[in-house]
């Protein structure tokens, strides 16, 4: 079971990474030319992000195709898998609590449109990546303890 959910971990990093990669080459290729690849890129990603260009960081003169905290969020789980894998990524209830009160009140205050900038929402996104990737963690092995048993 153990090899199961390391497939499946590893699965999710390499979709996620798929996501903020190419959402960074999608100015990239623009710069370069590649407009036709770069506006197939962004309507993929247009899927998982409302894209919208003041949210975003802008690289050679074009918008990243995710916003900041999307792209936190994708480069979060990608990174955090990883440590999945090791089985070492164990937090306490109290500081999950404490990260997640962080982000949903940041998120809270962009709702009331109060703007805390592109560095902060990449930041709860990446923090968001990470919470996302401990719970599935934690529940793949809930899953595979009850399997052994």
């Amino acid at each position: 079971m153990k090899y199961i959910k390391n497939i499946l971990i590893i699965l999710w990093a390499l979709y996620s990474a798929f996501f903020w990669l190419s959402a960074l080459a999608v100015p990239f290729l623009s710069y370069f030319g590649g407009y036709d690849l770069s506006a197939k890129l962004s309507y993929i990603l247009s899927n998982a992000c409302h894209q919208n260009p003041e949210r975003s960081f802008w690289l050679l003169g074009y918008p990243v195709s995710l916003c900041a905290r999307c792209l936190g969020v994708y480069i979060g789980v990608t990174f955090t898998c990883f440590f999945a894998l090791t089985d070492k990524i164990n937090i306490n209830f109290k500081l999950f609590t404490i990260l997640a009160f962080i982000c949903i009140t940041d998120i809270s205050l962009n709702l009331f449109h109060i703007n805390t900038g592109n560095i902060t929402r990449l930041c709860i996104g990446l923090i968001i990546g990470f919470l996302i990737t401990i719970t599935v963690n934690f529940i793949l092995n809930i899953r595979r303890k009850n399997y052994e048993n």
